[in-house]
């Protein structure tokens, strides 16, 4: 399966700037600094569409993709710890609760969760935040290339109990594919 054809259209502070084309729309949801932008480069083929940073937290609007002209991945702030003011954190909070409970053409979230720390509490709060809510969701374990196969088998294991797992990793490729398959059905 190719790269996904993914092109940068704007950041949009808050889901209201978000486009009205009604097109699909599949979201990354995470913690600060868990991968989502290595995750888009990855998807993208293109390692330079998605700023990818060290520091937690610069992912500070709701970052808005095309797909092949067909739908939109909107990659959404962090939660959790992130190096900006508590004020700023408050606001993007408020942008991920409005945008996964009221966005129409959401088919599906990407809960990108690191494999080193599965099931962290406001992981947990996520996934019950989408169940509750019905959204259809996969767990994506990223950075499983840094656990030996015995560590992730145990990561994986773990994580299955929030729901439908998927490891992946943004360096080496693993998991990709199926993930890539994931996407497809959930806009389909």
């Amino acid at each position: 399966m190719a790269s996904l054809d993914i092109k940068f259209v704007r950041s949009c502070p808050g889901s209201a700037h978000l486009p009205v084309d009604g097109r699909p729309e599949i979201c990354f949801a995470g913690r600060s600094n868990v991968g989502k932008s290595s995750l888009l480069n990855r998807l993208s083929g293109n390692h330079s569409i998605a700023r990818i940073s060290s520091k937690p937290g610069c992912t500070q609007y709701l970052n808005l993709y095309s797909v092949s002209d067909s739908y939109y991945i909107i990659d959404l702030p962090g939660y959790g710890y992130a190096r900006a003011p508590h004020k700023n954190r408050t606001e993007w909070s408020g942008w991920i609760a409005t945008y996964l409970m009221d966005r129409v053409p959401l088919r599906g979230v990407v809960l990108l969760i690191d494999a080193r720390h599965p099931c962290l509490p406001n992981d947990m709060e996520m996934v019950n935040f989408l169940k509750e809510r019905g959204r259809p969701y996969i767990i994506a374990l990223t950075k499983s290339d840094k656990l030996k196969r015995g560590k992730l088998a145990s990561s994986v294991a773990k994580a299955q109990n929030m729901g439908p797992v998927i490891p992946v990793s943004s360096i080496t490729g693993f998991g990709i594919q199926e993930l890539k398959k994931w996407i497809f059905q959930a806009v389909d």
